[in-house]
């Protein structure tokens, strides 16, 4: 079914922590006061102490707080005699291991220590701001930094955070490896911009149209920047995306003098990509050549002659086919978010007349006459009816076989609206406000009756919540719609008030010997 897409793609378990939209209002000025101090009550460098390398270590307790802790690679050839170049890594979810192991390649391969936070995660900004402080002062003094080649790198809300970070530490982070989101909403892309930029975006994320407007706007602002397209959807970037950063970052520290000039590693670079705009041309991919070629005038430029590959990428830009494939992008994007919108329309006319007849009312207010009653009911009625058509029109779109722009579209627009209705929910369990979250969740369950990831977070409001028999006919259902994860199940602390349920074990039991 077409939540497949999201399963794999964003909510790999039904707990999974990814924001849609990160809370940003004022994250840049929280980093920037945490870092000034963290800049002026970092202690004095110190000796490496002896730390297995060329394996990860899940979990590194930070000794200036105890309760922060990150995963960690070391290359093998790790020494403290030498300066190693740095990645702070964060995840939406605090999952540190996450990262650290899509780096591990590149890392080893090039030289990298890699840390990913074990506590930085999606939500209120001081568990980031937090996280940063112990990180920064834990990795400057446990381990052999090179000062000049310190990175941040994230996915989604994380991408945002290793913006942030970039932006505050100004001069003091060299780059930035986005995945799947791009600057924090205060930020603005611009020639002052104190970082370098290296994103990557999957074809069916959400939020593809964000990261090819920024793509624009860096370039326009003459921000050294790469975003690399993968076929897929919301995810960090594969571990050979990872590489392809890594030595795009090399390549940016030589052209800064951050690191000494390699003229092999420069030249095996070189003729890689101009193999790749040729072999682009060659075939007829002439918006593909154009791109190439733009690449590699930019990114070479200062360290190899590229007159020749600007010419032909201004020649290619204004081709019949470049000037198509641009327009058709741009439709594209503009297709996105129409489609999007509607289901957020059709939502919020669902959800208005309940929130005016119900949550407003108070004890002395005059009771609506019937016939407002009567229009509010007929007008959610519609409008639930209408969404459920424009969910079921996405996800058959979104379930075609043949890649597309249309399927491609359709998947963005579905996985934006699913991920928003779920980050909405758990923001209010995570408030505790238990009744409202039933209710958005009983209208996704409405509007999507087979999907079993809705299924199973109302299952965990209700049990929170303390009803317990609605909470376990509607796990019952879950089950019946294809949750089979009865590990996930006995761990989840959000069904703890129906552990001594003869039902609740009864259903562990059965998902048990399916699985076991």
């Amino acid at each position: 079914m077409a939540y497949a897409v999201i399963q794999k793609q964003a909510l790999v378990t039904p707990k999974f922590k990814r924001a849609y939209v990160m809370k940003r209002s004022s994250l840049l000025f929280t980093l920037i006061i945490s870092l000034f101090l963290i800049i002026i009550s970092s202690p004095a460098r110190a000796q490496s102490e002896e730390t297995p390398a060329g394996k990860i270590i899940e979990k590194v307790i930070c000794r200036s707080d105890a309760s922060q802790s990150y995963a960690l690679y070391l290359p093998s050839a790790y020494s403290p005699a030498k300066k190693w170049p740095l990645i702070m890594a964060f995840d939406p979810a605090a999952r540190g291991r996450v990262p650290v192991e899509r780096f591990k390649e590149a890392a080893e391969k090039y030289g990298y220590i890699i840390i990913g936070s074990n506590n930085s995660r999606n939500g209120p900004r001081n568990e980031a701001t937090a996280a940063l402080r112990a990180m920064w002062n834990d990795a400057t003094t446990r381990y052999s930094i090179d000062e000049k080649r310190i990175y941040a790198a994230g996915f989604s809300g994380g991408a945002r955070v290793a913006c942030g970070v970039g932006y505050a530490l100004k001069g003091q982070v060299a780059g930035v490896i986005a995945c799947g989101a791009g600057f924090p909403q205060e930020i603005a892309p611009s020639e002052s911009t104190p970082f370098v930029f290296f994103g990557t975006i999957g074809t069916d994320d959400f939020n593809y149209p964000e990261l090819k407007e920024l793509d624009r706007k860096l370039g326009a602002a003459g921000m050294p920047h790469r975003i690399e397209e993968f076929d897929g959807g919301h995810d960090w970037a594969s571990s050979e995306l990872c590489v392809m950063a890594i030595e795009w970052m090399e390549l940016q520290a030589m052209r800064a003098g951050r690191r000494a000039r390699d003229e092999k590693f420069i030249a095996g670079l070189f003729k890689n990509e101009i193999d790749k705009a040729r072999a682009h041309e060659a075939a007829g991919r002439i918006y593909q050549a154009y791109v190439s070629y733009d690449l590699i005038s930019r990114d070479f430029k200062g360290l190899k002659d590229v007159a020749e590959f600007e010419a032909k990428a201004a020649q290619l830009k204004e081709s019949k086919e470049t000037l198509k494939a641009i327009k058709q992008e741009k439709e594209q994007e503009d297709e996105q978010k129409r489609r999007a919108k509607e289901p957020f329309t059709l939502r919020a006319r669902i959800e208005g007349p309940k929130r005016a007849t119900l949550s407003d009312a108070t004890d002395d207010a005059a009771p609506p006459d019937s016939s407002t009653l009567s229009d509010a009911v007929e007008n959610r009625m519609q409008a639930m009816s209408e969404l459920k058509r424009a969910i079921a029109d996405l996800r058959k779109k979104a379930d075609a076989k043949e890649s597309s722009p249309e399927r491609s579209v359709a998947r963005r627009a579905l996985n934006q609206y699913l991920i928003w209705s779920y980050e909405r929910a758990m923001s209010l369990v995570r408030a505790g406000k238990y009744s409202v979250a039933i209710a958005v969740l009983s209208i996704d369950a409405e509007t999507m009756p087979d999907d079993w990831h809705v299924l199973y977070r109302l299952a965990s409001a209700y049990s929170l919540s303390g009803d317990k028999k609605r909470a376990i006919d509607t796990l019952k259902k879950a089950v019946q719609k294809g949750f089979a994860d009865s590990a996930l199940l006995e761990g989840d602390n959000d069904f703890n008030t129906l552990r001594d349920e003869p039902a609740f074990k009864k259903i562990i039991e059965e998902l048990g010997r399916k699985t076991g």
